[in-house]
């Protein structure tokens, strides 16, 4: 008899390589982005501000220094705790709720909401319902939502993307594929691979496997003329706000906004 292969630990129970695997992201542009679309589109001032999935809260500094009180919600504590370490040693005061995204409550609203690198994790469309109405209890009336490769411009399915990172004496290799489950209820497997070697610590393998639900631009589109709570803004490639899509192009990080409606 051959012994059992242990399955890989999770990526997302070690914060540090997480963070490095993502170290590519311009974290000042994608923050000043943020800003200049809550400027542009939130009625009324806004100063606080919910990260969905809020992962290691890279954009807690970036953010403060452009005036925003900062609510970071995700389901993992450890996670949670490397941000809320994180914004301590920045010296920033910032709020950590442990939830679920489809259903969680906020002790007050706030005037902007965001969601980024596809992290809205629904495996359906009643998980996406609950989501929503989690959203609207969340986020004032004139406030906006931004989504940030979470619609789906390109096939959401049978991709393969690898890259290497150095970040912090930290080499990290990161592998990516997404694979089709089911294709009426529109699942796709997405799977995370890191091998990552830090100085003066043993090398790792760390994998990290989700189930995700896909959702198309007209899809989208369609889903928000049905809700009462939130009206379609815009939607912009890569980060760049003097790109707005038109269909034309590929799209493979693409920013929506929405707003929240009375």
């Amino acid at each position: 008899m051959t012994d059992a292969v242990a399955k890989p630990e999770s990526v997302y129970h070690h914060p540090r390589y997480y963070e490095a695997a993502f170290s590519f992201r311009d974290i000042e542009q994608e923050a000043a982005v943020i800003d200049e679309l809550i400027r542009r589109y939130v009625g009324g001032p806004a100063t606080r501000v919910l990260e969905i999935a809020c992962g290691h809260g890279p954009h807690i500094a970036a953010l403060a220094k452009r005036g925003y009180a900062y609510t970071g919600l995700d389901c993992d504590p450890g996670m949670l705790d490397y941000a809320r370490d994180r914004a301590l040693a920045e010296g920033v005061h910032a709020q950590f709720i442990e939830a679920d995204l489809c259903r969680f409550a906020l002790p007050d609203p706030v005037d902007a909401a965001f969601v980024l690198i596809g992290s809205l994790y629904v495996t359906s469309t009643a998980e996406l319902d609950t989501h929503f109405d989690s959203m609207a209890r969340a986020i004032r009336p004139g406030g906006i939502y931004i989504l940030d490769r979470c619609i789906d411009f390109m096939p959401a399915v049978d991709i393969i993307e690898t890259w290497e990172e150095d970040y912090q004496g930290i080499h990290v290799e990161v592998s990516y594929l997404s694979e089709s489950v089911n294709r009426i209820e529109q699942t796709y497997r997405e799977t995370l691979t890191v091998k990552a070697v830090a100085e003066g610590e043993t090398p790792v393998t760390l994998e990290e496997t989700m189930l995700k639900r896909a959702i198309y631009p007209q899809e989208f589109l369609s889903y928000l003329d049905r809700r009462p709570d939130f009206e379609f803004v815009g939607w912009w490639n890569d980060w760049d706000l003097s790109l707005p899509i038109d269909g034309c192009e590929e799209a493979p990080r693409a920013v929506t906004v929405i707003r929240r409606i009375t």
